[in-house]
C-alpha cells in the first residue's frame, strides 16, 4: 500500500470520498498526500470549509490510514528479510557442495600425480598380433576443466536469466564451477583409460 504522503491530488480525492466527505474543497485547493498530512484543524475548518466534526474525522481516518501503511511496510520488509535469509542458506549449501567437489577433485589429482613403478618390459611372443592403434583421447584434465567451465557458464547464464531472483552473471559463475569440476573429472577418467 502506498504511503499517504505519496498520494496524488486525485488519490486524496478518492481517499476523502472513501472517508465519506465531499472532496471538492480538497480538489480545488490541489491537496496532495504530503499536504494532507500537514493540515491542522484550523486549516481544515477555515481554508477547506469543513465543520469541526468533519475535521476530526479527517484527522482520525488519516492516522488510521498511516498506521495501516506502516504495518504493511513492516510486513513487506520482514518478508524480504526472510527471502534473503533463505537465499543465503541456499547459496551456502551450494558453496559447501562445490568445496566438497573441489576437495574430491584435488585428492584424485594428488593420487594421479604420485609416481607409479614402471612395468617391466618383456618381449612379446613372436606370434602376438600387432597392437591396436590408440583411441583418440579427449582433452586432458586442464583442457576438460576449461571445456566444462565454458559449457557450464553458458548453461548457467541461460538458467540465471530465466530463473527469478537470479542474475545471468550468478548463473554463469555457478555453471562454470560445476562444469569445470565435471570436465576435470572427465579428463581424469580419460587419462586412466589411455
Amino acid at each position: 500500500m502506498k504511503s499517504v504522503n505519496e498520494y496524488s491530488v486525485q488519490e486524496v480525492e478518492y481517499w476523502v470520498q472513501a472517508v465519506g466527505l465531499p472532496p471538492d474543497a480538497f480538489t480545488e485547493n490541489a491537496v496532495d498526500g504530503e499536504m494532507l498530512c500537514t493540515l491542522t484543524t484550523e486549516e481544515l475548518t477555515g481554508d477547506l470549509g469543513l465543520s469541526s466534526l468533519q475535521a476530526k474525522k479527517v484527522q482520525s481516518k488519516l492516522e488510521f490510514t498511516k498506521s495501516i501503511s506502516a504495518e504493511q511496510e513492516t510486513t513487506a520488509a520482514t518478508e524480504q528479510g526472510s527471502d534473503a535469509a533463505a537465499k543465503e542458506e541456499q547459496l551456502k549449501a551450494e558453496n559447501d557442495q562445490l568445496k566438497k567437489e573441489l576437495a574430491d577433485l584435488q585428492s584424485i589429482e594428488a593420487a594421479l600425480a604420485e609416481p607409479t613403478p614402471a612395468p617391466t618390459q618383456q618381449a612379446p611372443p613372436a606370434s602376438a598380433p600387432a597392437p591396436a592403434p590408440k583411441k583418440k583421447q579427449g582433452p586432458g584434465v586442464v583442457g576438460g576443466a576449461a571445456v566444462g567451465a565454458a559449457g557450464g557458464a553458458a548453461k548457467g547464464a541461460i538458467a540465471g536469466a530465466i530463473l527469478p531472483g537470479m542474475s545471468a552473471s550468478d548463473g554463469a559463475k555457478a555453471g562454470a564451477a560445476v562444469g569445470a569440476t565435471k570436465g576435470g573429472l572427465r579428463g581424469i577418467r580419460n587419462r586412466r583409460r589411455g
